[in-house]
């Protein structure tokens, strides 16, 4: 079964303290063995009009799609989204199989 990856790019609100944000999903995902692993990025480098205000982007790999669906409603999961949606102003998601062309080596 492929890997199943969830994108999620952000803009937060003004007020938000990004670090802390962060630092509460870093943590999220060292409490749940069924990620397998997490990235994260803030845009340096694309023009306001191509990024469209988003700034940040996290991204989970999960062994399989069921993997991924036992996460959305892990509790850890849950009471971290609260915090998350909170603070954000707008966001893109996206759920999707891995394909893979080149792998790292």
């Amino acid at each position: 079964m492929a890997e199943f990856t969830h994108l999620v790019v952000v803009k937060f609100k003004e007020e938000v303290v990004v670090e802390d944000i962060i630092k509460g999903l870093e943590e999220l995902v060292s409490q749940v063995d069924i990620v397998k692993s997490f990235v994260w990025g803030k845009d340096i480098e694309s023009m306001e009009m191509l990024r469209q205000g988003f700034t940040h982007a996290f991204m989970m790999t999960f062994g399989s799609k069921d993997d991924f669906t036992a996460f959305q409603t892990h509790p850890n999961h849950m009471q971290f989204s609260a915090t998350f949606s909170a603070a954000i102003e707008k966001i893109v998601l996206l759920d999707f199989p891995v394909v893979a062309f080149k792998t790292p080596q």
